[in-house]
């Protein structure tokens, strides 16, 4: 009984890892399809419950987000296919179509985060504690200041050159992998 319950408690957690990474671009692909937030809401939770259900079929190590978008595109095509009086049907070849560009850009969105990802572990201990609390924590840059009593515009200028030395160390790491593959 302990086997099985390690095994679904491991099973959960790395949906719930996969999923949360994943979880932005599925939601703006389905509301690029539908273009009602309550209608994407509403199917997100549909593509959740049966990304969830079928989870057993991924294939580790390949395009978790890509995959959700597959089972994101089926339930728009069903959504369409209801509400075909309401609204302008979409063709399937503009289905297909977006599809197409939302799995290029997730694929392109997982090197972004990789590279963020190796560059954050380049970091000053003091330079990524400040990116944690900011984006972890979910603090303001005023809120983080007052914490460390520090003058705002001045966690303002930290800020702005962790950020800028982030995208130049991502820019870089993307190109390198670039040459290398």
């Amino acid at each position: 009984m302990g086997d099985i319950t390690s095994k679904q408690d491991s099973f959960s957690v790395e949906f719930l890892r996969l999923f949360v990474v994943h979880q932005k671009p599925i939601y703006a692909y389905l509301l690029a399809m539908v273009h009602r937030p309550s209608d994407a809401e509403d199917l997100m939770q549909d593509v959740v419950a049966l990304m969830w259900e079928k989870f057993e079929e991924f294939q580790t190590g390949t395009n978790f987000g890509a995959w959700g978008i597959t089972i994101a595109r089926n339930k728009v095509l069903e959504y369409h296919r209801r509400k075909k009086s309401e609204y302008e049907f979409f063709s399937e070849h503009l289905v297909e179509y977006i599809n197409h560009i939302a799995s290029e850009k997730l694929d392109q969105m997982d090197d972004q985060v990789k590279a963020l990802q190796q560059c954050l572990l380049k970091l000053q201990d003091n330079d990524r504690g400040l990116i944690q609390i900011r984006y972890e924590k979910g603090m303001t840059i005023k809120q983080i200041a007052e914490q460390m009593q520090r003058p705002v515009m001045g966690m303002y200028k930290v800020m702005a050159r962790i950020h800028r030395s982030l995208m130049r160390c991502v820019r870089l790491t993307l190109n390198a992998w670039e040459m290398q593959g």
